[in-house]
């Protein structure tokens, strides 16, 4: 009994095991499919590596010509396998490094913004299959001096760290540049079987550890980019909010603070006129004494969205804080100002606002003022408030212009 349950709970355990593996297979997929969702990721990944197409072309160019120059110089004697790998290992770093300054001007140019997605997708996986060939054609040149793959491996190693590939089209290219290494080392041949087997073992951990970096890469930069994203939405809803009065959706004081600023300065310049028109709902502690304070919130909604819709359309509404609201009227001079006012006054006075299935109606109080060029934005506010003091004095339900 006690054999035959060691293969039973051999049995369960290689289950359990699949069952792991699936699972991890699954999300790995997941997280795959995920790659290619985002268009805008992968271009700003395709700029990226364009901008660094840029400024490594130039120093691997540098590179190849030194390789080549320090082979070319080297005595060998005539003739023979070494002297043809020497002058085919010189010619071909001399070809890569000319290769390489043209990739750096292309990306030079490429990487301006008259460039499309798809032109620079195209350059950075050229680039990319050039990277993978040149250390091909160097690894197969070198089997007929010695057994190495040291520049297939480097090649691989570069195209996985430098640029960021998608993850799809970084396999592909990595699984053909392996195979086209494999059949390169039978077809050059020149060492036994066991060599040639051994390097073609060598150059698929290459070509792994190639597309590995490739992914990591890639991931990197995918989980960075998200998490700029992320902060720069969060700043962008931050800068919104600091803008916005939270009840009523109107943009708040700091807001048009910063437009009276700009709309004086037009003024003052002689290029605008412009008016502050600020109202105040009349014994609106009646209505929340009487509805309660969430009531009297849904009326200040209420109001906000009467006003904004009978305000003309360059003008600015701001709830300015409690029963509170200012319109920055640009383009507007103190009479039409007025006048706008009053039209507002009568608008408000006629409308009936529910509040909880009861009907109320309220009266607006208010003070308008002209932006002369010549005062502080504090200013403006004082005299457009002193003029609704006045308001309020003279029995309220009126507009009173400041002279």
């Amino acid at each position: 009994m006690g054999n035959m349950g060691l293969p039973v709970i051999s049995c369960r355990l290689g289950v359990e095991v699949m069952g792991w593996l699936r699972t991890k297979w699954r999300s790995f997929r997941r997280q795959l499919n995920t790659f290619g969702v985002d268009q805008e990721l992968k271009d700003q990944a395709i700029a990226a590596s364009v901008q660094r197409v840029f400024w490594t072309a130039p120093v691997l160019s540098l590179g190849n010509f030194l390789v080549a120059l320090s082979f070319w110089l080297r005595n060998v004697p005539h003739g023979g396998r070494e002297l043809l790998w020497r002058n085919l290992i010189s010619g071909v770093n001399f070809t890569v490094s000319v290769i390489s300054m043209l990739i750096w001007l292309a990306a030079w140019r490429i990487k301006g913004s008259g460039s499309s997605a798809r032109k620079r997708a195209l350059f950075v996986y050229g680039v990319a299959c050039y990277v993978l060939a040149a250390g091909l054609a160097i690894s197969l040149i070198d089997q007929l001096a010695m057994a190495s793959i040291a520049a297939f491996l480097l090649s691989a190693t570069m195209v996985g760290t430098l640029y960021y590939l998608h993850p799809h089209h970084a396999l592909l290219l990595f699984g053909l540049a392996y195979f086209a290494f494999n059949r390169g080392l039978v077809l050059v041949g020149g060492h036994p079987g066991s060599v040639i087997l051994s390097n073609q073992v060598n150059g698929l951990i290459a070509a792994a550890l190639g597309y590995a970096l490739s992914l990591l890469n890639w991931l990197h930069f995918r989980q960075t980019t998200l998490q700029q994203r992320t902060i720069e939405e969060q700043q962008r809803k931050l800068r919104v909010l600091a803008y916005l009065d939270s009840l009523t959706g109107l943009p708040n004081r700091r807001f048009l603070d910063e437009r009276i600023d700009r709309e004086a300065a037009l003024v003052r310049e002689g290029q605008s006129q412009a008016a502050l028109l600020m109202c105040d709902i009349d014994r609106f502690k009646l209505v929340n004494d009487t509805h309660g304070h969430l009531a009297g919130d849904d009326l200040l909604r209420e109001l906000a969205a009467l006003l904004e819709k009978n305000i003309p359309a360059e003008s600015v509404l701001v709830r300015l804080g409690g029963e509170e609201f200012v319109i920055l009227a640009p383009g507007v001079p103190l009479g039409e100002a007025a006048r706008l006012a009053e039209r507002l006054r009568e608008l408000v006075e006629g409308h009936s606002f529910t509040l909880g299935g009861s009907e109320v109606r309220i009266t607006l109080s208010i003070g308008v003022a002209a932006l002369t060029g010549a005062e502080g934005v504090r200013d403006y506010y004082n005299r457009a408030d002193r003029a609704l003091y006045q308001a309020k004095e003279l029995g309220r339900n009126r507009v009173v212009a400041a002279p």
